[in-house]
């Protein structure tokens, strides 16, 4: 690459993850690596590619980077492993101990593909589509395609580029290390000749992706969650198959099984990929031979497998058609054990659900049935967003532990300007893993919750008797209890209304249930100053320790009649006299019956 500078405002991949941990950049490199798009936990798409350039070059200094977007087809098109691109706008972030890049709300970026022949120009692509490429990129483009082509062809045997290893190109050392094994005995680095059964595939573009079980457990797998709509176990040692009941992870919503920690994806390429794709099925008995065992970008074990360079017409992916074969009848075996295990704690994950389903509030409906649940914890603090809100709609389940305002006379009013009334209330909603979030109940939405019109609450006792009897339906003795707690100490500087931009109750934090049952004293209410994430500021935590000290004063808190329910949100921002965006949350489709 003599000669050949880096593009305007771009660094180089050992600079970027040296010394801008927490700062964006722009970056240009080899794509060794790209996983399918997924979806994410919300409504976003995300891609995974791997980078390299001249300044990291080998597997372990390789850089990943994660892109985001609203819809699968504005995500970057990668049709080989030896594709450049030119990506501005990233975030190099530290997520569980590894670098990683992060795409934000303006990024963009150019690619130039691999040419199909040697002859033949390379063609490129960009997002936005408006944006063209630059002298000084197309000349750095032209010198890293020079460069990686001799990289790649010389340094393939030291372990340049995690995607691009072919079978010929492997030393012997390697070859060495190739063994037959099962999928709990795979190991990252190493070579394995596999047999399994084919549980999902998904073919790509010059690449075809398969997933393959052969019923033993390996910890460094991808796990596969299994449940209905609410959260049971916690996914750990003693919960084999995963009885989170979220099923939201990738795939998971229409994963086949088998559930936790069982199956390997498998990603061939080249000849193998068209063999695969005119081979494998559902069910299928495949063997597989030489597949690497590798790290993917989420740090969990997956395998791939390269075309043959000398070999090129060399195909390392058969069906086993033989029930008799040994490996065929070793699966069986494992299989016919795991289904009995998996009845089995699905009989006693069942009945656990039919005890919590008497407790769930039947009264209340919400729109997007096959929405999965997502817990408040992950929506009040998410870890996979880099910009104020994202706009996502989310299904929860919760329960109402308190309101605003106070007063119910306070929840209907005059829109500024018009002589309409409108509802215009929050509450303070508690999810199964004990976190809290505030959320903001308004106008249509709030209509379609109530099935009231709004009026004025304080001159009209038939329109405030009759959403007193709708509410207690959403949350059960919460007004007797909250009424008690303000005739034992009343609230100082207690607002009489309420707006999106409002201080509000903290968001996120889980809290003490055994405050609420039980002979437990409590503390009545208090208006608090929190920061960005909902927590007390120092000077309300301290003067939180100094209070308690006058609890026994207080009554005994009833305990919270009000039962779980399902419930839709949608994510927004809100601007501030600053111009700084703040993420909220509103209730919508969710209705008292």
């Amino acid at each position: 690459m003599e000669g050949a500078l880096l593009p305007k405002g771009c660094v180089t991949i050992a600079n970027a993850v040296d010394l801008m941990v927490g700062e964006y950049c722009d970056l240009v490199g080899v794509v060794v690596d790209f996983r399918p798009p997924v979806t994410t936990r919300g409504t976003d798409w995300m891609a995974t590619l791997t980078l390299c350039d001249t300044s990291r070059a080998l597997p372990e200094t390789s850089l990943t980077i994660r892109i985001f977007r609203p819809n699968p087809d504005l995500l970057p098109e990668i049709k080989s492993d030896s594709d450049l691109i030119l990506i501005r706008r990233v975030k190099i972030i530290k997520r569980d101990g590894h670098l990683l890049a992060m795409s934000t709300f303006d990024t963009n970026w150019i690619i130039s593909y691999a040419p199909t022949h040697p002859k033949s120009l390379p063609l490129t692509s960009s997002y936005p589509s408006s944006l063209k490429i630059k002298a000084d990129e197309q000349a750095y483009f032209q010198g890293l395609r020079v460069w990686w082509k001799f990289r790649r062809e010389s340094f393939v045997a030291r372990g340049a580029a995690p995607s691009t290893y072919s079978s010929s190109q492997v030393n012997n050392s390697s070859n060495r290390r190739r063994k037959t094994g099962l999928i709990r005995d795979m190991e990252i680095g190493s070579f394995y000749d596999l047999a399994g059964v084919v549980v999902k595939t998904f073919p790509g573009n010059g690449n075809y992706t398969v997933y393959l079980t052969d019923y033993t457990k390996n910890p460094m797998l991808h796990s596969y969650e299994w449940g209905g709509s609410r959260r049971i176990g916690a996914g750990g040692d003693d919960d084999d198959f995963d009885y989170t009941g979220r099923g939201r992870s990738i795939g998971n919503q229409d994963w086949p099984g088998p559930w936790g920690q069982y199956t390997l994806q498998v990603t061939l390429w080249d000849i193998h990929a068209v063999a695969a794709n005119r081979l494998l099925y559902l069910g299928a008995h495949v063997s597989l031979q030489n597949v690497r065992a590798k790290r993917n970008g989420d740090g969990k074990l997956e395998g791939t497998l390269n075309g043959d360079r000398e070999f090129p017409d060399k195909v390392l992916v058969s069906l086993i058609k033989n029930m008799d074969d040994p490996r065929v009848k070793q699966i069986a075996i494992r299989c016919k054990e795991y289904t009995r295990r998996f009845e089995s704690d699905k009989q006693r994950f069942e009945e656990e659900m039919a005890r919590k389903e008497m407790e769930v509030n039947l009264n209340i409906r919400a729109l997007k049935a096959s929405q999965p649940i997502t817990p408040i914890s992950e929506i009040a603090e998410p870890q996979d967003i880099d910009r104020p809100f994202a706009n996502r709609i989310h299904k929860i389940h919760c329960r109402v532990v308190d309101y605003l305002p106070p007063k119910l006379e306070d929840f209907a009013v005059l829109e500024t300007g018009h002589s309409v009334w409108i509802w215009r209330f929050a509450l303070l909603v508690e999810g199964e893993d004990g976190a809290t979030l505030r959320v903001i109940v308004e106008g249509n939405d709030a209509e379609y919750l109530l099935v009231l019109p709004a009026a004025n609450l304080r001159k009209d006792q038939q329109a405030l008797s009759a959403l007193r009897e709708k509410l207690f339906i959403l949350w059960g003795n919460l007004e007797e209890v909250k009424s008690q707690q303000l005739k034992s100490k009343p609230l100082k500087g207690t607002a009489t209304s309420y707006s999106d931009t409002a201080p509000g109750p903290p968001r996120g934090r889980k809290r003490i249930r055994k405050r609420r049952y039980g002979n437990q004293k409590q503390v009545a209410n208090k208006q608090l100053k929190y920061d960005e994430l909902g927590r007390p500021s120092n000077a309300d935590r301290d003067a939180d320790d100094n209070e308690s000290q006058d609890e026994n004063e207080v009554g005994v808190i009833p305990k919270l009649s009000g039962k779980m329910f399902e419930a839709c949100l949608k994510e927004y921002g809100v601007q501030n006299a600053k111009g700084e965006w703040k993420r909220l949350h509103k209730l919508f489709g969710t209705l008292i019956l």
